[in-house]
């Protein structure tokens, strides 16, 4: 009796063991905050955040999520909670709701994101300054020689300058520019519908070499092949860029903008390693330029692209922990 007891007593303990393992276990996964990303709606967004997503999940074990928008409603999802994390902050473009929620202590900058980089809302092939050169700056655009060139059926008489994207920063910031230049009788701002679309219209008309207008950025795969195939492109001169300038009319260039990572606060505490794997990411324009040319040639989606990334760059390796690295290697 005695043996069948303590028999029972070792089975009992046993069971209670497994079952405080079990808890421990599933307190440590709820321990762990799901990671929910800014999914901005571009394609170097996209990409890094299907690259960040798939280490959080394969090399930490973290749960993510996504919330897909524009610039603007993403900005205010990240400060008021329903995002903890945006890939691609970019500053001045969002400096003022960035600087209003970073005192709030709502939100930290973490890390770099893609390198620094240029823009500009008045972007000219370089064949039509070749064949204008006395198309130098904004103010020429009011000279009928030249923004007469540019008109065309939906442009209302006047020079057709296709604009930034609806609901990024920039698409304000246009509209304040031209008035700014005084450019409202001579140039007309055309809403492309969505970054697809302005990549289009400003292909096809590389390819017809036709006279066009357009805002634009860079490093990107679209840059880099008009340089590549069309012989390259123009930035039509504006006043340098200053912070008084900006903040009263933006009758100025465009700064360089700096791109960061920016997470929620308190992912301090409740994912140290995801903010630590973070502040070491570094997508350079070679790494940029690399995922976004595979997914252009071979049309694959931003989670296949993801994939491509990690089992053919090594740089990734340097940003998280031997044991994601592992993780990731074996779950691929």
């Amino acid at each position: 009796m005695r043996l069948m007891r303590f028999g029972k007593l070792l089975l009992l303990s046993g069971l209670v063991a497994v079952m405080a393992l079990t808890l421990a276990a599933c307190s440590s996964d709820e321990e762990k905050p799901v990671l929910v990303f800014s999914d901005l709606d571009w394609n170097s967004a996209q990409i890094q955040n299907g690259i960040a997503r798939k280490i959080a999940e394969v090399g930490y074990g973290y749960e993510t999520d996504a919330i897909f928008g524009g610039t603007v409603p993403l900005m205010q999802a990240l400060t008021s909670g329903e995002t903890n994390i945006t890939m691609e902050i970019w500053l001045p473009n969002q400096q003022a709701a960035y600087d209003t929620a970073e005192a709030e202590g709502t939100i930290v900058w973490i890390g770099n994101s893609l390198e620094d980089n240029w823009q500009s809302m008045f972007v000219i092939p370089q064949y039509f300054a070749d064949a204008n050169p006395g198309l130098q700056s904004v103010e020429d655009l009011k000279k009928e020689e030249y923004w007469s060139q540019l008109v065309t059926p939906a442009s209302k008489g006047k020079a057709r300058l296709i604009t930034c994207i609806p609901g990024w920063e920039c698409e304000n910031v246009n509209i304040k520019k031209i008035d700014a230049y005084g450019l409202n009788d001579t140039v007309e701002l055309i809403n492309p519908g969505s970054g697809a679309a302005l990549d289009a219209e400003i292909t096809a008309a590389l390819e017809k070499r036709d006279p066009v207008l357009f805002y634009y950025w860079g490093p990107t795969t679209l840059t880099h092949k008009i340089e590549s195939e069309f012989g390259g492109y123009k930035i039509l001169e504006e006043p340098p860029y200053s912070e008084e300038c900006w903040a009263a009319d933006g009758g100025c260039a465009y700064p360089t903008a700096e791109v960061g990572i920016v997470v929620r606060t308190e992912l301090q505490d409740s994912a140290p390693d995801i903010v630590n794997f973070l502040a070491k990411w570094d997508f350079d324009a070679g790494n940029q330029l690399a995922a976004e040319g595979y997914m252009n040639e071979s049309g694959a989606d931003f989670p296949a692209v993801a994939t491509w990334f990690l089992q053919n760059t090594t740089e990734w390796k340097s940003w998280v922990t031997d044991d994601a690295v592992e993780n990731i290697e074996s779950g691929l």
